[in-house]
């Protein structure tokens, strides 16, 4: 049930972006997973709010676009989508939705739909006004999290090449390792991918994280060359699981528990990166690398 100050209809949120420029434009990462069931969208909605409640401007993009996933996490139906921008119903101010917590601190949303045509089948009319609908936004925020879909689909790894920083989600269980190697190998033997950056999710009380990165880091060790660098661990948390059903985020209604300090050290660690930062050229850039690599 949506309450009347979680979110803003796009008419009333359109004054919001007069906003002053940013000395950066906005740094992309995607948020990605070798398979499904790992945690990768709560980790991009609560990722996106610790950025936010730290004063960064966050907007988060719903890049499944098979499946939406943001919109269902967080308990509204979006009046307009992607699927509206491509077809030239809806601009990108009329389709972004503002999600906040009672205190008016949040993020905005890019939201997708069941059954959008993959990037291969648009035609150069939607490339287009895809990549010329961030041509405004590339500085009016701090960041852009994409959520994209799990595995090695095309549009998958479309999104995780234009990106400026791929953050893998990993669990502890097998199949979630083989997967997220799996991921990882393809972007870098075929996509020329040499940097990652992991997340390990659900981790169990009393550890870290770090072994399951290991047995990670260890095959890309002796198969691949790339670069792998261990961001962080969330923990296992009953709060998570109340906080889906919910559909808002665990950092919003249990910001003690074990898993939104997690979020939040993770937030602080990406946030204190940015001096070493060579900015790619923001939002519009991501979407026309995205349409190049597909072309």
């Amino acid at each position: 049930m949506l309450n009347s100050h979680s979110f803003e209809t796009s008419n009333a949120q359109k004054s919001r972006y007069v906003m002053a420029a940013s000395a950066k434009p906005a740094k992309v990462i995607s948020v990605t997973s070798g398979k499904g069931g790992v945690g990768k969208t709560n980790t991009t909605v609560n990722l996106g709010l610790a950025l936010a409640q730290q004063g960064q401007r966050v907007l988060l993009l719903d890049a499944d676009l098979g499946l939406a996933n943001i919109n269902i996490l967080l308990g509204f139906q979006p009046k307009a989508t992607v699927q509206d921008l491509l077809q030239g119903d809806a601009s990108l101010k009329d389709i972004i939705v503002r999600y906040q917590n009672s205190t008016g601190v949040g993020f905005d949303v890019i939201p997708s739909s069941s059954g959008v045509s993959q990037l291969a089948q648009l035609s150069d009319a939607d490339r287009q006004r895809l990549v010329g609908a961030f041509e405004d936004f590339s500085f009016c925020y701090d960041y852009l999290l994409v959520d994209t879909a799990a595995g090695i689909g095309e549009d998958v790894l479309y999104f995780n090449v234009a990106a400026e920083q791929v953050l893998v989600v990993v669990d502890q269980e097998p199949t979630s390792i083989t997967d997220a190697y799996a991921l990882i190998k393809v972007m870098a033997t075929e996509w020329n991918a040499k940097e990652f950056d992991i997340v390990v999710n659900r981790t169990p009380a009393g550890e870290d994280g770090r072994k399951t990165f290991a047995k990670l880091a260890a095959a890309t060790d002796r198969f691949l060359s790339v670069r792998m660098n261990f961001l962080g661990a969330i923990s296992d948390d009953e709060a998570l699981s109340k906080s889906v059903m919910q559909q808002k985020p665990v950092l919003q209604l249990f910001p003690q528990t074990k898993a939104s300090r997690d979020y939040v050290r993770l937030a602080k660690k990406i946030a204190n990166a940015e001096g070493s930062r060579v900015p790619k050229g923001g939002m519009q850039f991501f979407f026309q690398s995205l349409l190049e690599h597909e072309g």
